[in-house]
């Protein structure tokens, strides 16, 4: 996926996305959704901004939280982990739960010390941790559940040239 410029980044929506951050998806190359979706609904809406959404599983997004048939379908075919590919760097999404209630960034970087970047949700507090390889960072929560940086937070990534910009923004 070299034709990939800007990746729109997501996490803890816990079912509703909040209004303020909708402008910022729409014309992304990408989306990708660190995990906690719980709606259906919002992997539809992510899909009308763009032909490219990637979606990992959270510790709340289980089947049989769905009364639904088709949303237990759609919750049980997400995968816990997703890798792809921009050129020749390796992007690992995950929700994180896995690692604690607050996921050590050096256990993540040691699970996947192939990735040039490994985006996480769970904690719904935004970080951006490039001190070393791979680089780290967690988009914070994009809904209206226990934002702890004080309002909905998303990221997004620009790249040009093989140059990866990652901008936090936080909408108080």
């Amino acid at each position: 996926m070299s034709d990939i410029k800007k990746i729109s980044v997501i996490s803890d929506t816990h079912g509703i996305i909040d209004d303020s951050i909708i402008p910022h998806l729409e014309n992304s190359d990408m989306i990708v959704h660190a995990g906690d979706i719980m709606n259906t609904a919002i992997l539809k809406q992510l899909e009308s901004y763009s032909n490219n959404v990637v979606a990992v599983a959270g510790n709340n997004d289980v089947p049989e939280r769905f009364s639904d048939p088709t949303d237990k379908e759609i919750i049980s075919k997400l995968n816990k982990v997703e890798q792809f590919t921009i050129g020749d760097d390796i992007v690992t999404v995950e929700h994180g739960d896995r690692f604690g209630h607050h996921p050590s960034h050096d256990d993540l970087r040691f699970a996947y010390p192939e990735s040039k970047l490994i985006i996480y949700g769970h904690t719904h507090n935004q970080v951006c941790d490039k001190s070393s390889n791979p680089w780290i960072v967690n988009p914070g929560a994009a809904g209206h559940t226990r934002n702890n940086d004080g309002g909905p937070c998303y990221m997004q990534i620009f790249i040009e040239n093989n140059n990866w910009d990652i901008q936090p923004y936080c909408i108080k």
